[in-house]
């Protein structure tokens, strides 16, 4: 008897969901079940006697196995299920053949050779091989030929000692015509094919699923017990008990159905998209090793005494010879591929798919080498406060907001622009569509618009601010190293900006150096109590009463004096130091409005939060501890946020916010105006004033647009019922418009400056003289309505 081929599947994983995960289960119990019950009944045939009843069960074994594999393939739903209906259709061809065999023998107590039955056995070795390359065909994990070619070389070696231990013993051992030495050795010349086609699967893939074992011990049992037949023509320690061969044919059935019912099945044949594997130890090892096997064989021969089999291995030796040639020139091949792969991924930045700065070095010389018909442009795009999202909403939040940066800057950028990730939250565009000073600043301006839109993140929703640092390359500029440098001190310069970009000149350098200092410095300041605070009065417009005073950070700084917030605060954001800055502005201003209110000076105090502070879980309990540490009521104190910091992540802002409210604190909208906040976002928050941005007060008087944008915010906060502080009232006409405006308070130098603690009552007492004579003097004028020049857009507000 002689038994049938192997059958690979393929699939998709499917979702782990309950119920999947369920049908998942009771498929490998069936599987489990056919595989014992189908085992089981191969090793009981032997108790059986010769006859019809013992062929009829070796042939229902044989045809459950076609039942289960077209079974396994319906239900599991391979890639390639069409090889493992060839796999059922090499396996009736082996159950048809045995049937036609056991009629010829049991019923008409004949043993023909060769016969109708042999007719039906070989073509099944053809389908199964096909049936196996079929099923891995797009499952390989090295390239096609290089995968041939290793198989070939270990099929012509294992096929010579084939040709020396089984055909060539088979051929003189057989009795009767050529056509029937033929047969006979065809058998084995099939075991070589299915055995080749195993080797070239089973040598491409990595993965061993249940099924892919299963289905290989079904191959490996068949070919053993094919062999073993073989074999046993011409030896009669062999031929003697030729009949337990059937036990491994039958399994080889029962496996080849039972790796078709399990789920598998599916892995085998599922596409992967893989590069090329390197060559592996194992691999060379079998290369080297099939290599010896002709001279290995001719040296036992010698030793032995036996017939030399010389001309089988100088064919088998010319043969290998040619595919190890091909082999090499595949690895070498294969090598350069891996080398040119290393290389990409070296300059490539793994978070964002983009160039990394090595890469960007090199293509920036590249460039600015090459002869050049146009100018171009660099910009220098580093992302605001990203150290404190990383660290507040974690390292994939952070992750997915660079490849968000990215994508908007590949897309910015064009097809002819060039993006790449300088390292940390730093990127860098080169763009060719900038072709003089005119187009720089635009084109910055259009790619922070788009990097400004909030990123909707699984979860969360984020808003990222950032700055722009931008360079005309002209054909004078051929240093990249230069190059990087001054851009990278534009976007420096760009801090203090009030559009957050900057092109480069010297004094941005300058600027830049000086910052880099001053960064450094800033630890020892925090540590040295070198910072400290001015006060800058708001003054309620309607009888000119000084409330409250915000609290405005100063560096007293040994060599340089006295330096302003814009020299240090984006350089403490930067480092991290945001949130020990303003732990220690929040302490001594409280610490100050309980002195003032020892003394009979009932003033509040705002302070500013950045996004660190906000995002911080500790902040709501810093702020009761602080509070309660100088023993203030939580009315004392003010909390001032932007808008751009609300929008960082304003699912977890609103709960701090509404915690602070809950406490006490009252709190405010910073700059009102210039952020990207909605108006329904904010009027969720509980917010208790609005400070419009001294941008639109200081041209009050003089611009019609501004002037409505006032007065929108105004009767906006009046709907909403906020106070509006108005900042930047630099003179007592723009202080009485606001009034007339029923704005509730005001600050700016026109009031009051920025002055010590010690110096605050005083400053008090002068504003608090001077304003209510003012205010008498000059009656309020009826609100108007906005004018029909004022457009419409701006109305809106």
């Amino acid at each position: 008897m002689t038994p049938p081929p192997a059958r690979a599947a393929t699939a998709s994983t499917r979702p782990a969901t309950a119920r999947q995960a369920a049908v998942s289960r009771a498929r490998g119990v069936s599987h489990r079940a056919y595989l014992g019950a189908g085992l089981v009944a191969s090793v009981a045939i032997l108790a059986l006697p010769h006859g019809l009843l013992r062929d009829a069960v070796y042939e229902a074994i044989g045809a459950s196995a076609v039942v289960a594999i077209i079974i396994g393939a319906r239900r599991n739903r391979p890639h390639a299920a069409v090889a493992w209906y060839l796999l059922a259709a090499a396996t009736t061809l082996w159950v048809i053949g045995d049937a036609i065999f056991s009629w010829y023998q049991d019923v008409r107590l004949l043993d023909p050779f060769p016969s109708l039955a042999d007719a039906l056995y070989l073509p099944a070795y053809v389908v199964l091989a096909a049936a196996l390359l079929v099923m891995f065909a797009r499952s390989s994990t090295q390239g096609s030929s290089t995968a041939f070619i290793d198989s070939a070389l270990v099929t012509v070696a294992v096929a010579l000692l084939w040709w020396v231990f089984v055909i060539a013993p088979m051929w003189s051992g057989t009795e009767g015509s050529t056509f029937a030495r033929l047969v006979a050795a065809a058998y084995p010349i099939g075991d070589i094919l299915l055995f080749a086609a195993l080797v070239r699967v089973s040598w491409s893939r990595t993965e061993r699923p249940v099924a892919g074992l299963t289905l290989t011990l079904a191959f490996v049992l068949l070919l053993v017990a094919d062999t073993l037949y073989d074999v046993s023509t011409f030896t009669p320690a062999i031929a003697a008990r030729v009949d337990s061969l059937d036990v491994l044919w039958l399994a080889s059935y029962v496996l080849l159905g039972a790796s078709a019912l399990h789920p598998s099945m599916t892995v085998l044949s599922a596409p992967v998209d893989r590069a090329p594997a390197p060559v592996r130890a194992r691999e060379v090892g079998a290369l080297a090793s099939v290599c010896l096997v002709g001279p290995g064989l001719i040296a036992w021969e010698l030793a032995t005494g036996r017939p030399l089999h010389l001309w089988p291995a100088i064919a088998v030796g010319v043969t290998m010879i040619g595919l190890l040639t091909l082999r090499i020139m595949h690895m070498v091949r294969d090598l350069q591929e891996h080398a040119r792969r290393l290389d990409r991924l070296a300059g490539t930045d793994f978070v964002t798919g983009l160039m990394n700065r090595q890469r960007f070095a090199t293509h920036l010389r590249e460039f600015l080498a090459a002869p050049r018909t146009r100018d171009a442009g660099l910009l220098l795009v580093d992302l605001e406060r990203f150290t404190e999202i990383n660290n507040v909403l974690g390292h994939q939040t952070g992750d997915a907001i660079l490849r968000g940066v990215g994508d908007r800057l590949v897309e910015m950028a064009g097809e002819q622009g060039v993006v790449a990730r300088m390292g940390g939250d730093t990127f860098v565009v080169l763009c060719r569509r900038i072709s003089s000073e005119v187009d720089v600043l635009p084109v910055a301006s259009s790619v922070l618009r788009s990097l400004n839109c909030p990123y909707e993140l699984p979860g969360v929703t984020v808003a990222v601010e950032a700055r722009i640092g931008a360079l005309l390359l002209t054909d004078q500029v051929v240093d990249p190293n230069a190059a990087l440098s001054w851009v990278d001190a534009a976007a420096t310069a760009a801090k203090s900006r009030p559009d957050h970009i900057a092109e480069y000149d010297e004094r941005s350098t300058a600027a830049a150096e000086h910052a880099s200092l001053l960064a450094g410095e800033l630890p020892r300041a925090l540590t040295n109590d070198e910072l400290v605070l001015h006060y800058q009065p708001q003054v309620r417009i309607g009888d000119g009463r000084v409330l409250s005073v915000e609290a405005l950070a100063r560096w007293q700084h040994p060599q340089h004096g006295l330096l302003g917030p814009d020299s240090f605060i984006a350089a403490a954001e930067q480092t991290g130091l945001i949130g020990p800055l303003t732990h220690h502005v929040l302490d001594l201003a409280l610490a100050q409005c309980a002195r003032w209110n020892q003394d009979g000076h009932p003033l509040t105090v705002a302070v500013n939060l950045s996004v660190r502070n906000l995002l911080d879980p500790h902040l709501v309990a810093d702020v009761e501890a602080a509070l309660e540490r100088h023993g203030l009521p939580a009315s004392s104190l003010e909390l001032e946020i932007t808008e751009s910091v609300a929008m960082v992540d304003p699912g977890r802002s609103k709960r701090t916010l509404e915690e602070l409210d809950r406490l006490g604190v009252t709190l405010s909208v910073d700059d009102f105006g210039t952020g990207h906040s909605s108006l329904g976002y904010l009027h969720q928050l509980p917010v208790r004033r609005l400070k419009i941005d001294r941008s639109f007060v200081t041209d009050l008087l003089t611009d019609p647009v501004s002037e409505a944008i006032v007065r929108a915010t105004i009767e906006l906060a009046e709907a909403l019922h906020l106070d509006v502080v108005a900042e930047g009232v630099e003179d007592d006409r723009t202080f009485l418009r606001l009034r007339d405006l029923h704005c509730y308070s005001a600050q700016g130098f026109g009031l009051g400056r920025p002055v010590p603690a010690d110096q605050v009552p005083a400053l008090v007492t002068t504003i608090e003289r001077r304003l209510p004579t003012l205010l008498e003097a000059t009656l309020p004028t009826p609100r108007r309505e906005p004018g029909p020049a004022v457009p419409e857009s701006v109305t809106s507000v």
